[in-house]
Parts: structure tokens; sequence; C-alpha cells
């Protein structure tokens, strides 16, 4: 009986009721499984829909209706209705009057704890939007302004390690629970926090400690010093899209810049011209750069299409496999534009360079070459 058990225990169903729907409307689930991004599709009747499947543990998904915009481009001004949620293996009832993006999620634990974190984010966030609205609107003169530029900056790190320290008490409060290890994995590789992470995940049962995730936590707690300066960078193998493997180790006696990115993200894509500017100044003098893409399952695409509208002509690389790139763990990214410049040693001298820092720093380097 034990593999049918496992089997029961992993089962997932979703009972939705969304009374304004038509007959006949399509609702898509888009989930992410191992490296795959699973596409499932049903229609509506009275008002109801229901999905059926497997997953071992929280993940986090989504319903579209009427289409799938991983497959469907969206129409000029299109806005649809969706909602992200975490699928896990329980049988959801999901309500709403109107729209998916009102649905409620009744019976599920995940969600409800999902709810209580946004609930404590909810006033970070706010701030940090408006923060980037204000960034957003300042003239591109003063963007060059070092001083200003600073500060944004260090305004941008507070609100960051004020959402930090709640994902830090979140896990502490509910060790037992899946969405704790996602709260973990946002701060065990930030600077000065990987102490007080590392308390509160032995504080987590042995059986979430062997999932994926809990699996990858020792790793991430570790990438700090792995990543300080002085350090030799951590090694790791990706893929071109032309599928050619590619390694750190491969750029001997150059200075490497390896550049953690994604399509989907707009501070990266509005990073990229300071980085094309580097690119072509110093790629005579010995300096390259590695791109290592942090986009979804399904995304491709998108990511070839980044790359050459942004022009972006060095190397660049991907699992495919969104925050769960295993390169990205390594070197314990959680939020992105993110670098690392190694010099012809292998050694880092250098991190997080944005704006004009980058081209500050290589002047430098290269001002007798």
């Amino acid at each position: 009986m034990s593999p049918c058990l496992l089997k029961a225990q992993s089962t997932f169903r979703l009972n939705g009721k969304v009374d304004a729907l038509k007959n006949g409307d399509t609702v898509f689930l888009i989930y992410g499984k191992g490296n795959q991004q699973i596409v499932d599709s049903t229609r509506v009747q009275d008002g109801r829909f229901t999905f059926q499947g497997t997953v071992e543990y929280p993940i986090l998904s989504a319903l579209y209706l009427h289409k799938n915009p991983y497959q469907t481009k969206l129409a000029a001004g299109e806005k649809m209705d969706y909602l992200r949620f975490y699928l896990e293996p329980v049988t959801m009832q999901l309500q709403a009057k109107d729209s998916l993006k009102h649905i409620r999620i009744q019976d599920s634990p995940s969600n409800t704890l999902h709810r209580e974190l946004q609930s404590q984010l909810k006033a970070n966030n706010e701030t940090f939007q408006r923060f980037v609205r204000q960034a957003q609107a300042l003239p591109p003169e003063k963007l060059k302004d070092k001083t200003i530029y600073d500060s944004l900056l260090n305004r941008e790190q507070e609100l960051l390690r004020e959402s930090y320290e709640i994902h830090l008490a979140f896990a502490d409060q509910h060790p037992d629970a899946y969405l704790s290890l996602i709260s973990l994995s946002h701060v065990a590789a930030q600077p000065g926090m990987a102490e007080r992470a590392a308390k509160v995940y032995q504080k987590v049962p042995e059986k979430l400690r062997r999932t994926p995730l809990g699996r990858d936590i020792p790793l991430q707690l570790a990438a700090p010093t792995l990543t300080q300066l002085g350090s030799t960078a951590p090694d790791f193998e990706q893929s071109t899209p032309e599928g050619k493997a590619v390694k750190v180790s491969d750029f001997k006696n150059q200075y490497v810049l390896i550049d953690f990115w994604a399509s989907w993200c707009g501070p990266c894509r509005q990073e990229n011209p300071q980085i094309v500017k580097a690119y072509q100044t110093y790629k005579a003098k010995g300096f390259t750069i590695l791109g290592v893409s942090l986009d979804f399952p399904g995304q491709k695409k998108a990511w070839l299409k980044a790359i050459e509208k942004d022009q972006l002509t060095w190397t660049q690389v991907s699992d495919l496999k969104g925050w769960e790139n295993a390169a990205a763990k390594q070197y314990g990214i959680r939020s992105i534009p993110a670098n690392f410049l190694i010099d012809p040693s292998g050694k880092i001298i250098a991190r997080y360079l944005r704006g004009e820092d980058l081209q500050r720093e290589l002047s430098q380097i290269f001002a007798n070459k």
C-alpha cells in the first residue's frame, strides 16, 4: 500500500467557482515541475472548473483566463485576468464572484500562510514601489551624479534588508511550513544574515530539508563566504542557447564580469546599456562578460529576443530554471541584476557594480594597459 499512499499524498485538486465566467471559457493552469513547465487547461461549465494532478510540495503557480500568455502574445494594452498562488497536494476550494484575480482560496495551508506573509510584507512592498517610481522619475543627468546614485542604492539596500528581516522572522515562526524554506532562501545568502538563517534552518524538520529547496539552503548559507572579495570564483557549467557547455574556468587570463539577469527583469534591462558600453570599451583590452539568465522554463524565446534587442553580444548561458538556476544558488543570488568581476587569476575583485560603478572600476583596471 505504501506507493499508493505516497501517490495520494501528492495529489492536488482545484475546485473552482467564479460566478461571472461563461460556459466554454477556458482556464489555463501553469506551473513548474522539475525542469518542465506544465500547462493544463479546462473548460468552464456553470461557472465551475476543476484541475487535478500531482506535486510533491507547494509550487508557485498561476491560473489564466482565455489564453496562455507564454504561448500567445498579448495585444497592445491587453490585460489578463489571472491569479498567482501556491499549488500544493491538497484539495483546494477557489471561489469568486467576478474574476480569477479576486479568487479566495480555502483549505490550503500554504496559501493561508502566504497571505499572512504578504500582510507582513505589505508596508515594505508599498514603500519599495514608491521608491522605484521616484527613482525612475529622476532625470538621467541626476542618475549620473554619484552622490545621488549612491543614496538610491543605499535606500534600496535598506528596504531590502527590512524585507529580509520579515522573511527570517516568518521562517522562525513557522519552521514546519514549506513556505519557510522559500523565505529562508531569500535571506540565506544575504550579508550578515547567514548565521541567524542557519539557526532557523536547524529548526526545519528533516523531511523538509530533504526537498530540493531544503537541500539548497546550506549551499546558499555558504555563498557569502565562497563569493567574498579575494575568493576564487566558484566554477559552474551551463549551456548557451545553441547548447554549448560553458564554464567560468573557460575564461582564463581575462577579466570576466559574471552578470546575472533575466529578460523579464526591468532593472536588468535598464542596466544593460551600461554593460554594453563597458564591453565595447574594454573588450579589446582583455575584458569579457558571461551573462547568466534567470529566465524560466518556456521563456527561451523571450531570453533570445532580449539578447538581440539589448545587443548583448557576449557569451550567454542559462539552465532556464528561473530562481532555481544552479549558478545563481551557488553565488547566493536572490535579486537581480547582480554581478561579480573576476580577475585573470580567477579571483573575485568586485561585486554588484551598478550604473557608472562598472565604468569606474574598469577604467582603473585598464588605465595603464
